[in-house]
């Protein structure tokens, strides 16, 4: 038995050659060419077949026995056939495919997946389409996650109502944050940022484990989140969002589209949200979601032409939010506890690409400029900052002979001037803090991409030099090896280096009234992340199937600490001093046990602990175990769309406060809880409408402020919030399209 299974296997590995080829699809429409999903590529002889991806690139990893021919075709085009020979066992090829010119019009279908693994990828990066953000309605970036199990969402405090995100268990501010390349969320903004980030405009979201490439910055330490807006050129010519909940929230999105020319495009986006009606479920005297206003406008151009292309975006935001005691309006804080956040937003984003005759070699120019004013009130503390900021990246794109060969080099240049006060009238232990400081960093960097038969290799280094800070010296480095043709292994190791703000990148700690004591001598942030990462394709139920696991390790060479264990009477920021890291692993399952039914399931195991007070800690609000489930259905019709989406969270540390004079905690770990999602969609001719409800077991912390009925007291504390405090939301909407 063992001989014939000797035998089956040399037969089939016989049939076979090692080798690669790879290569992008394009279509010709109107003298232009597109790149074509789903268009099929597949070997005469060899039974072999792939479907191009969302850029129209395939990707053929293990040959059959050559010679053989290559076939290209795609509905609505005439095919295309390639010999290949028996020699030519690595090529990278450009096909384009003319349209077949009898046929008026066509439909082609093919199913998109919401959420995949980019394979082709040398890093992990898994892609979150627009129809993975209509799941859950999202409203903005922050809640955009939801049914995602790499980023956590998490709120920050108990009275602000503002959420952040977290990956690898540590604080979304080790996550890059940028916009089709260009980092937009540093210092101020990383406390709002995301909210100013409506849901409807995106596109797509990839996000990506590990500290990434050096091409973008210094930065990124543990993910980055890269969000593709909706283009100019490829646009409904009218979409309409309106959306509702019980708790008061109302929100209208409206986004449009329009080709001035062939080559030129434009686009508008306008989203405006409000919240009404004091909620208040746990009778606290303290609202339980804040009210208040944002608009935000959002304008682009696009201009495309065969050897050049160019981009420009201009955005602005207002937003007013109001939390706090019952009654609460700005300005009344002699007897009242209030909440008020203002910030105010201009920015001006820009790429210019220049490609040349000689394959696969461009120049890109990537600019970007922001104006950031913002305030923080809680209570009697108040922060008060404004923001400039201007950056500039130049990247040359080539090949050294051969497109296995390809490198990436360029210089960047960044401006960050901060102007930043926190006062307060507290007693004894607390002065008043401030922050001024211009950052000017030039910097120059390096890329190597190597892409074998059945290994890539992504090395990179970048140097730069910080006036403040010195120079920084920043590698990075990403593999991928193919061992079979469903199975593929990453590694990746890269530093990160970023200046902190000890206040923004805490905001929610201003919801407690314990002094701040800074240390004069806070040093830059610097990490050095280690992951791998394996995946494996199969067939399950008859259906294609996904299993990964990967593990990352962060280790802290230096880091903030706000450091609550040192002293139960104040919060000390300073240096780390001692040890500091994170490791996660993560398992995740993706299924389909029927048609147009779609599971994923996952388990995440995080480790993560800081030296505070003296000794090796766990962070706080850090679960140690995190499951998670999404069931997705669509009919056969498309016309009713189900999901459900549920997560089970672990133990967190929480801090030591004192409840009454000399009387400290002493129940300093959460519960498990768990939450559960769904919607339900109805998608009509042009318009769809929604209900979907959030925390449908309506779990609740019963007392999410220590001392509420004092809240000018040196024990008001609203910072222990492991858990909602709004309990069950439902919401509905309505979707109007024209294309």
């Amino acid at each position: 038995m063992n001989f014939i299974k000797i035998i089956s296997v040399v037969a089939l590995l016989s049939s076979y050659s090692f080798g690669q080829i790879d290569g992008k699809v394009y279509g010709l429409v109107d003298d232009k060419k597109v790149e074509l999903f789903g268009a099929e590529v597949f070997f005469k002889n060899g039974r072999q077949g792939k479907t191009t991806c969302d850029e129209g690139a395939f990707l053929f990893e293990f040959l059959p026995k050559l010679p053989d021919t290559l076939i290209v075709r795609a509905l609505g085009y005439y095919p295309d056939t390639i010999p290949i020979s028996k020699n030519e066992k690595q090529l990278h090829l450009e096909v384009v495919l003319y349209p077949d010119n009898l046929l008026e019009e066509f439909v082609f279908v093919q199913k998109r997946e919401n959420s995949s693994i980019m394979r082709l990828d040398p890093r992990n990066v898994e892609n979150l389409s627009s129809g993975e953000l209509r799941k859950a309605a999202c409203c903005n970036l922050s809640e955009s996650f939801e049914t995602n199990a790499t980023v956590d969402v998490n709120m920050t405090d108990g009275v602000s109502g503002a959420k952040q995100i977290a990956m690898m268990g540590l604080s979304g501010v080790y996550t890059q944050i940028q916009m089709e390349n260009i980092p937009i969320i540093q210092n101020l903004n990383v406390a709002h940022g995301m909210n100013s980030i409506p849901g409807t405009w995106i596109e797509s979201i990839q996000i990506t484990k590990g500290t990434g490439t050096v091409v973008n910055g210094y930065e990124s330490m543990v993910g980055l989140i890269n969000l593709e807006y909706r283009k100019p050129d490829d646009l409904e010519r009218l979409f309409v969002n309106v959306y509702g909940n019980i708790r008061g929230r109302g929100e209208l999105n409206v986004h449009g589209g329009k080709k001035i020319s062939d080559k030129l495009s434009t686009a508008w986006f306008v989203h405006g949200a409000t919240v009404q009606g004091e909620n208040d479920r746990n009778n606290d005297g303290f609202r339980d979601i804040t009210m208040g206003e944002d608009l935000i406008f959002l304008n682009r151009w696009k201009y495309a032409s065969d050897r050049f292309v160019g981009q420009l975006t201009l955005k602005g935001n207002l937003s007013q939010k109001y939390g706090g005691q019952l009654g609460y309006e700005r300005g009344d804080t002699a007897s009242i506890y209030g909440v008020f956040n203002e910030n105010r937003n201009l920015e001006v984003s820009g790429k210019t690409g220049f490609i040349f005759k000689k394959p696969a070699t461009s120049i890109g120019v990537i600019y970007y400029a922001k104006y950031y004013d913002m305030i923080a009130q809680f209570g009697k503390r108040e922060l008060v900052a404004q923001q400039s900021r201007g950056y500039v990246n130049a990247v040359y794109d080539g090949i050294l002979g051969t497109t296995l060969h390809k490198i990436k080099a360029g210089l960047s240049f960044v401006y960050d001037d901060l102007h930043q006060v926190v006062t307060s009238d507290l007693p004894a232990g607390y002065s008043e803090l401030s922050l001024i400081r211009t950052e000017i960093v030039p910097g120059a960097f390096a890329e190597y991409t190597y892409t074998g038969l059945r290994s890539t290799l992504v090395a990179g280094v970048r140097q730069d030099y910080h006036n403040m800070f010195g120079w920084q010296f920043t590698p990075r480095f990403n593999y991928k090896h193919v061992v079979t043709e469903n199975m593929d292994v990453r590694l990746t190791a890269g530093r990160g280096f970023r200046v902190s703000n000890y206040a923004t990148d805490n905001i929610g700690l201003l919801a407690t009234n314990r002094p701040w004591v800074v240390a004069a001598d806070i040093q830059p942030e610097v990490s050095w992340n280690f992951g791998g990462s394996i995946l494996q394709q199969f067939t399950l139920f008859g259906e294609k199937a996904l299993f990964t696991v990967d593990y990352f390790h962060t280790l802290f060479e230096n880091q903030l600490i706000a450091d609550r264990d040192q002293d139960v009477s104040q919060i000390v920021f300073n240096n780390l001093s001692g040890r500091s890291f994170s490791n996660v692993l993560q398992v995740e399952l993706r299924f389909s046990p029927l048609k147009n039914l779609e599971i994923k399931s996952a388990y995440k195991y995080l480790d993560v602990r800081a030296t505070m007070g003296g000794s090796l800690l766990e962070k706080m609000m850090v679960p140690r175990h995190r499951g998670f489930a999404n069931i997705g259905y669509s009919t056969r019709n498309k016309r009713w769309e189900y999901d459900l989406t549920a997560s089970v969270f672990g133990v967190q540390r929480l801090a030591v406060v004192e409840l009454a004079e000399d009387v400290l905690s002493e129940d300093n770990r959460s519960s498990i809880f768990p939450m559960l999602s769904a919607q339900i969609t109805h998608v009509f001719k042009k318009f769809e409408v929604y209900l979907g409800g959030e925390n449908l077991l309506d779990f609740r912390l019963k007392d999410p402020i220590i001392d509420a009925q004092n809240p000018f007291s040196e024990r008001f504390d609203a910072t222990r919030v492991w858990a909602p405090i709004l309990g069950i939301n439902i919401y509905g909407g309505i979707r109007f399209t024209i294309k």
